[in-house]
């Protein structure tokens, strides 16, 4: 069966020994340390890094028409973990995911239970990579950039005096995603980070900073700006930034839930 986590490497060549320093010293990156992601190659001067993707199989499911969710770069707790979002504080976007309309996603009944949650998280990588739930869509996982930090940030932090080695991530990264959405032939792409969104697309939308933000978006008529950019006959939508996955509207229902149900109707839409 496919993999989740897998392993990378990236060369440093004569920065080697700068950023090995910096990984071994700087506590932004101790849970690289902690959870044994990464290690290096004094001989080819390379950093080796554990990441993680979820592809499914499409040839096992033509009827299915492949959308990807597009991420800013994994979290090191769940790719120890062995699964998106599995950390403690991110978790609950199965939760919200599996509270989506039917019509969109149906995964198996229990299978996410927070309350049991070491037992779900192979269960749930399991049916995610095999694509075994019923939905008219194939979900795809990617990273844009694929080495984990606790925050994209921190992984920028990482390369800040090595701005060389993080353009050649950066098109590299590029490359991937491009080849991804080709190999695949996904014509539909869902981002939970407003500056990925920003990166792919071109554009210069805002995101959504507090509640207040979100109710005055949703009466707007800017959604069409979100859900549904069109790049090179692809769509790309922007949802809700997972760190606000519990966020309630006054009727106590998920603002992110309400997101992915929103652009599931709008990819259907656009695919009738």
């Amino acid at each position: 069966m496919r993999q989740i986590v897998t392993s990378r490497r990236l060369r440093l060549g004569s920065s080697f020994g700068e950023i090995k320093s910096r990984i071994k010293t700087d506590a932004r990156y101790d849970s690289l340390i902690e959870n044994k992601l990464c290690c290096f190659d004094s001989e080819t001067r390379e950093l080796i890094y554990c990441t993680e993707t979820i592809y499914p199989d499409r040839s096992k499911h033509a009827e299915k028409s492949p959308v990807l969710f597009l991420f800013s770069n994994p979290h090191p707790d769940s790719v120890a973990l062995g699964l998106f979002l599995s950390e403690r504080h991110s978790k609950t976007f199965w939760q919200r995911l599996s509270e989506i309309n039917k019509n969109y996603l149906k995964l198996p009944s229990g299978v996410v239970n927070l309350e049991r949650w070491a037992e779900s998280i192979p269960r749930i990588a399991e049916i995610m990579l095999k694509g075994e739930y019923e939905s008219p869509f194939l979900f795809y996982f990617h990273c844009l950039y694929p080495i984990p930090t606790n925050m994209l940030k921190d992984l920028k932090g990482l390369f800040k005096s090595t701005p060389h080695i993080w353009e050649e991530i950066k098109m590299s990264s590029n490359r991937e995603l491009a080849e991804l959405i080709e190999n695949c032939r996904i014509k539909h792409i869902v981002t939970f980070n407003v500056e990925v969104f920003r990166t792919v697309t071109k554009s210069k939308v805002k995101g959504w900073r507090k509640k207040e933000d979100l109710d005055e978006f949703l009466k707007s008529g800017d959604k069409d700006k979100y859900w549904g950019v069109d790049v090179d006959g692809r769509c790309f939508y922007l949802s809700l930034n997972t760190k606000a996955k519990n966020w309630k509207d006054d009727k106590g229902q998920y603002y992110f839930t309400r997101f992915l149900n929103s652009i599931f109707a709008k990819i259907i839409e656009k695919s009738s």
